[in-house]
């Protein structure tokens, strides 16, 4: 899939594109090969440090809150390694090179976005050319499907329903770089969806900021009631992506109950957002969250609370009856 580059920041244009086929269609500025490969980006990890630089991360599996740096969460050694490509005499970290070229031009693009919702008042829109629209809407579909949490869920659906059999880690590795390579599968189709969404950015004033996770890219469902990590397609379902403590971006679909919002796309919400609608778009990071939940600040006692209800219907009812409002 080719995703033109950015129009508006410097007078280079770079094209983008993961190709197991043809190779990179960049020339790939000369860069040592890292062995710690992020499938969460430090520059988007970076905008959730506190003023130390270090970010507050709630560990779900051991329940352990800690002060770390960016760098040394949501990553993995060789989590990119592409053991054919060496075996072929390619290069077996071009597609962890192609992502961070992706990600260079995606933090260059959002500073900027988060710099004018931060100035400009509500519904003010602001200017997104098309081309950063399709590198941006990319780049949050590759950042959903890159993460180790679907690796596991590529790799259960694989040893469930094709092999009937556990499968090898170098095993799940390859399913799930293949998946990535395949620029005309699930990557391309979610990456249109959200491209073709109506585009509505949430400001918050709160004390509470929006947190985030090591999968964060949260899908919900159109009556509120549930957050997704299969599904996404269906009708309804728009996504939240939280771009900093104080900035969400949400992408809705342009078909009910959202068909609405389209006078809204590339604007600044006019709804003033409380403390608990900040809880609520927060529990979307605890679930979809692999293990560990990630704020500017410590304190994660109203996510405990939410992680003990995951695989319930607690909070559906209450939902439910506000959208029937």
């Amino acid at each position: 899939m080719n995703i033109p580059a950015q129009e508006s920041l410097d007078g280079a244009p770079r094209r983008v594109r993961l190709d197991a086929q043809g190779g990179p269609a960049l020339e790939l500025q000369e860069m040592t090969a890292p062995k710690l490969h992020h499938y969460v980006p430090q520059f988007y990890l970076r905008r959730f440090a506190d003023t130390s630089g270090q970010l507050w991360l709630w560990d779900r599996h051991r329940d352990r809150v800690f002060h770390t740096s960016p760098n040394s969460i949501a990553a993995e050694n060789n989590f990119y390694w592409h053991e054919e490509l060496a075996t072929l005499g390619h290069d077996p970290l071009i597609m962890e090179k192609q992502f961070s070229q992706l990600e260079g031009e995606v933090a260059m693009i959002t500073q900027q976005w988060l710099g004018w919702l931060r100035e400009i008042k509500t519904p003010e829109k602001i200017e997104i050319p098309d081309t950063n629209r399709e590198i941006v809407a990319f780049y949050i579909a590759l950042q959903f499907l890159r993460t180790a949490d679907a690796r596991d869920i590529l790799s259960a659906f694989a040893e469930q329903k094709v092999y009937r059999k556990k499968v090898s880690d170098a095993e799940k590795r390859l399913l799930h770089l293949d998946m990535l390579w395949k620029g005309d599968g699930i990557s391309k189709d979610l990456a249109e969806r959200i491209k073709d969404s109506s585009w509505v950015f949430g400001l918050n004033t709160t004390a509470t900021p929006f947190i985030t996770s090591d999968n964060p890219v949260a899908f919900r469902k159109g009556d509120n009631a549930m957050w997704l990590k299969v599904g996404m397609f269906n009708e309804g379902t728009y996504s939240v992506f939280p771009m900093a403590p104080d900035i969400v971006m949400y992408c809705y679909p342009k078909e009910p109950p959202w068909d609405k919002l389209v006078r809204f796309d590339c604007c600044l919400s006019p709804v003033r957002f409380t403390q608990a609608m900040i809880e609520s778009e927060n529990t979307g990071q605890v679930f979809m969250a692999s293990r560990f939940v990630i704020s500017v600040q410590d304190g994660f006692d109203r996510e405990r609370a939410f992680a003990k209800t995951i695989g319930t219907d607690l909070y559906a009812p209450y939902w439910r009856a506000r959208g029937e409002q």
